[in-house]
């Protein structure tokens, strides 16, 4: 591991150590405790469900951006690789979205390049689905939209401050396009300059980077649209369910009146929280779903914490448990694949002497 790699991880464990100490401090652990002993511990079973199912839906959408037909991953190699860069990203934030790919590319042979593209294709929708559902929430959901402004530290209610936001992500999206094409053309150009080794090597990094662009580009040969558009909306769905299943924990539907709406509204802060380079998102989504609750909502911040320690802790077992179970089914039944394949190799070989 380099230095500079080194310090990328010790700055988010230090990020998310101190969103851990925002979201605990002034808060006694023993009240946490007190709160979870009238918990629905059964209610883990359908939140389990949710999340497991959320993933496997997105190991499905994910197999529909693969273009080269013969090279389409088996789902449960898909499913494998989602849960295994989860299972990465808790220990080494970001790092599980090169190494879901990579685990993919490997057992079928294709180029990693590639299937990282359509990993940042991936990452592009559920942006815009993050954005959309956001846009939702401020219009159609909060009641007092100025709430947000002590939520976030920033009025996004402001006119100003949403063109600054649009007016900032499109210079990112330009810049990126542009370095990209650029990128390109120094690659070619080079190429076309250079002979010997230098030329080899270009031309392999060359190959690299136009691999790439096909894999985020894979979105021009999607077939089919509406199933592609209803699996991005299905995990969003999957995702309300979840935080929602957390209200009847703790009798939160009850005690607070919170139902689906309210639950939309916390898996789009969560969503926000999650996207912080924290290890495995702890911390910050500690702090911002107890902070969510009690600005919106009037909960205590020790039922809040108690709410979130409690659901990303049940996230995080279900990680730790099924990634090296699917690890080993994968790997078991790939080997059963690679043999029936030998099998059927010799089997037309004995054939064609006969």
């Amino acid at each position: 591991m380099n230095g500079k790699k080194a310090l990328k991880i010790l700055g988010s464990i230090l990020l998310g150590i101190l969103f851990l100490w925002l979201a605990f401090r002034g808060v006694e652990l023993s009240e946490i405790w007190e709160s979870t002993k009238g918990m629905k511990w059964w209610w883990i079973a359908p939140f389990t469900a949710a999340t497991l199912f959320a993933h496997y839906i997105r190991a499905l959408r994910w197999e529909m951006l693969f273009t080269n037909k013969e090279k389409v991953p088996a789902k449960i190699t898909l499913y494998t690789g989602v849960m295994f860069g989860y299972l990465v990203n808790i220990p080494l934030p970001r790092v599980g979205e090169v190494a879901r790919p990579v685990y993919v590319a490997r057992q079928v042979g294709e180029s990693n390049s590639k299937i990282i593209g359509t990993i940042v294709l991936e990452r592009v929708v559920d942006l815009i689905g993050m954005l959309l559902l956001m846009a939702f929430v401020i219009v159609f959901l909060i009641a007092d939209p100025q709430v947000l402004s002590r939520l976030f530290g920033i009025d996004i209610t402001d006119a100003a401050t949403q063109i600054d936001l649009l007016l900032t992500l499109g210079t990112f999206g330009v810049i990126g396009l542009s370095a990209l094409g650029l990128l390109y053309w120094l690659f070619k150009l080079a190429a076309e300059k250079t002979e010997g080794k230098i030329f080899e090597i270009v031309t392999k990094i060359q190959r690299v980077f136009r691999t790439f662009v096909d894999g985020v580009l894979a979105i021009r040969e999607l077939k089919n649209w509406p199933l592609f558009i209803f699996h991005s909306g299905l995990i969003w769905a999957l995702y309300i369910f979840m935080t929602y299943a957390g209200f009847w924990m703790f009798d939160m539907q009850t005690e607070f009146s919170l139902g689906i709406t309210e639950a939309v509204v916390l898996t789009v802060v969560s969503a926000v929280g999650l996207s912080i380079p924290t290890p495995g998102g702890i911390g910050s989504y500690h702090l911002f779903i107890t902070k969510a609750l009690f600005i919106f909502y009037g909960v205590p911040e020790v039922t809040g914490l108690a709410y979130a320690t409690i659901s990303h802790a049940t996230t995080l077992v279900i990680i730790f448990i099924v990634s090296p179970s699917l690890l080993a089914i994968d790997k078991f039944l790939g080997m059963k694949r690679e043999a029936r394949g030998t099998s059927n190799i010799q089997h037309r070989a004995g054939n064609i002497e006969s």
